[in-house]
């Protein structure tokens, strides 16, 4: 049955896509995305679940961020705005700068949070650490984690020209960069172009040293709730679950075949396939 989406703001001025019924699942996207990154997988949870695809603090739709952008204040932002309207333990979805929040959240509150999914993402202080200077198909990956922290320049050298960085990331990061459809970037673009909001998402990256400190910390404590870590083959791979193996009890994921870091875009029947079946068994498991 089609699934009715709607868009409506939650408290503190989070913005959020809904639809369906059922156990909460919320979705988290990455930059320079939003929300809509989602579009194609919501559907799909939503015949089973009430879902919520959220744009993060000063991402997308949503308004600037209150207390800062380290992902530990993110994730309290998030779990302040979602705790009135949402009461019940949430399963929470997460791709990319998504999924540093994600991790926060789910340290901070674990009582709160029924199962974490985490998709193509390296979280600060907490990944390998790279030497330099890195190999060339590796850099062509990761260059924009140290430009976007940089103080000013960045701002200069994209400002009115959001596509033309928003095309080259997707080119470059993803293996199927044509099933990211025109519309999905226009959107980005057009929310990304407003004044300031390519400064809000790189906040994220300039707070990325505070979050790495933060997670560290966090990571002194092994996660509860079952973990479900994939990458693309051609983005992190099974890195991502590798390294969540010694963050969490109760870890599973992989590689996704034939997909870059855009999971949900480029392989987007296999991301809900692995998601409903890994919901499902959190589920069953607590009856």
């Amino acid at each position: 049955m089609m699934q009715t989406v709607q868009a409506s703001t939650l408290g503190k001025g989070v913005h959020a896509l809904t639809a369906g019924s059922g156990s909460p699942v919320v979705l988290l996207p990455g930059w320079p995305e939003t929300a809509e990154a989602y579009s194609e997988v919501l559907p799909t949870l939503a015949e089973r679940h009430s879902v919520l695809a959220i744009d993060p603090p000063g991402l997308g739709e949503s308004s600037e961020s209150t207390g800062g952008y380290d992902t530990g204040s993110i994730s309290k932002q998030l779990e302040d705005a979602l705790r009135s309207c949402t009461p019940q333990p949430i399963h929470l979805v997460s791709h990319d700068v998504g999924a540093w929040i994600a991790y926060a959240w789910a340290a901070q509150f674990p009582e709160r949070i029924r199962s974490l999914t985490l998709l193509d993402s390296a979280l600060p202080g907490l990944a390998p650490p790279l030497s330099f200077p890195l190999p060339p198909e590796v850099n062509v990956k990761l260059w924009q984690f140290s430009f976007n922290t940089l103080p000013d320049l960045p701002e200069m050298l994209t400002q009115g020209r959001e596509r033309q960085l928003f095309e080259w990331l997707f080119q470059h990061k993803a293996q199927h960069p044509e099933r990211l459809s025109q519309a999905k970037r226009a959107r980005y673009v057009e929310c990304y172009s407003r004044p300031g909001a390519m400064s809000r998402g790189f906040a994220y990256y300039r707070a990325a040293a505070k979050s790495a400190s933060q997670n560290i910390e966090f990571s002194k404590t092994k996660l509860q709730m079952p973990v479900l870590a994939l990458g693309g083959k051609s983005g992190v791979g099974d890195r991502l679950r590798l390294s969540m193996e010694s963050l969490a009890i109760h870890v599973e994921g992989g590689e996704i075949e034939d997909c870059g870091h855009y999971v949900m875009e480029e392989q987007p029947e296999v991301v809900s396939s692995r998601l409903i079946e890994f919901l499902h068994r959190v589920e069953a498991a607590a009856l």
